[in-house]
């Protein structure tokens, strides 16, 4: 089996390599390439670009970004067709992947989307698009199933590759003084989030701040002076976060690592002032944190623009946020037990021996 993959931002590097290890298991002899990162490497992909290494998010930013963009798109669609995979797997990164999805499903290409579009949450109108365009729709999040039933169309939920990873795992010391803080993995967010984490640690001398730095932004890491009781560590979450008695998350997959490690949290999201608003005029989501909305409820804080100050995270960081445990338990039993093995490789075999 030969496949495909496209992933365009670090938490998609990250889910992909975990369908990649998965279907290594099952498939030893399968044949990877694809635009990725680090994570995907690792497992065996032999990658053609690092496209994670410097995402594009919000809508500014993909403006001024356009002639960038189109030449990704011509040089993705070379690289797939000298290729000539048995299937195609999106992860995520929907502004891109659709598109994607689109041109090769003209080219006569099985194609699966791992991780789909949002649609529930802004821009329903991209649901038709993304069923035309795909064979096989695979979800992380539980609560995708039922509302792609109800609108007539069909997606698997195959588990979450988080919750199997944290299984059994805590990182939550309740007696601590240690505080987890993760700025995000894109420049932008960085940028946002991280003079306030910095001007918060210096007005808690008695707490020790451990800053997760992720691989992708190593090089474009902002060169600001770091406070004394800040550690900046460029390692995983898992091997960070060990004894936190409190973390302060940006919005993304991080938010959802941190709910399973059992630390309770605040989610903070600072984006360009104009993506933002656009932004506002289309989402339809109450919450814009993954465990907020996996529960459909305010499980964990959220802080927005403005919000974002270091008043407002001390007094949040003085409450400890204990309450958010009991919501934990319910998340994980909400995530079940499915796993990528068992369910994801399964539907993919399906489909490319189907077409054989």
């Amino acid at each position: 089996m030969r496949i495909f993959w496209i992933a365009g931002e670090p938490s998609g590097d990250v889910q992909a390599a975990s369908l990649v290890q998965a279907i290594q298991k099952v498939h030893p002899k399968t044949v990877h390439s694809g635009w990725g990162g680090v994570h995907m490497q690792k497992e065996g992909v032999e990658l053609r670009f690092n496209l994670p290494a410097n995402p594009i998010m919000g809508f500014v930013e993909v403006v001024l970004k356009a002639r960038v963009i189109r030449e990704q798109f011509r040089q993705v669609k070379l690289d797939i067709a000298v290729f000539e995979p048995d299937v195609l797997i999106l992860v995520d990164f929907p502004g891109f992947n659709l598109r994607i999805a689109q041109w090769a499903k003209v080219q006569g290409m099985k194609v699966v989307y791992f991780i789909p579009p949002k649609v529930w949450a802004w821009k329903q109108g991209r649901l038709k698009k993304l069923t035309a365009s795909t064979d096989l729709i695979l979800s992380i999040l539980p609560f995708e199933e039922s509302w792609y039933a109800a609108k007539g169309h069909e997606l698997h939920y195959v588990g979450n590759p988080l919750a199997e990873d944290y299984a059994g795992k805590t990182g939550y010391a309740p007696d601590s003084k240690e505080i987890v803080l993760l700025p995000g993995s894109r420049n932008q967010e960085i940028q946002r989030l991280l003079p306030v984490f910095y001007e918060l640690a210096v007005t808690l001398p008695a707490y020790r701040f451990k800053v997760v730095r992720a691989a992708s932004v190593v090089a474009s890491w902002p060169n600001l002076s770091v406070p004394e009781n800040i550690e900046v560590i460029d390692a995983p979450l898992l091997e960070v976060a060990t004894s936190a008695c409190f973390a302060l998350t940006c919005s993304g997959t991080a938010s959802l690592e941190i709910a399973l490690l059992g630390i309770p949290q605040a989610v903070v999201y600072k984006a360009n002032p104009i993506s933002l608003a656009i932004a506002r005029r289309f989402v339809k989501v109450p919450f814009f944190s993954l465990p907020n909305l996996i529960l459909d409820r305010e499980a964990v804080p959220e802080l927005l623009q403005e919000q974002v100050s270091v008043s407002a995270l001390k007094a949040l960081i003085n409450e400890r946020g204990e309450d958010q445990l009991d919501q934990y338990r319910l998340l994980d039993a909400m995530l079940g037990a499915q796993t990528l093995e068992q369910d994801a490789v399964g539907l993919i075999s399906e489909l490319v021996l189907s077409s054989r």
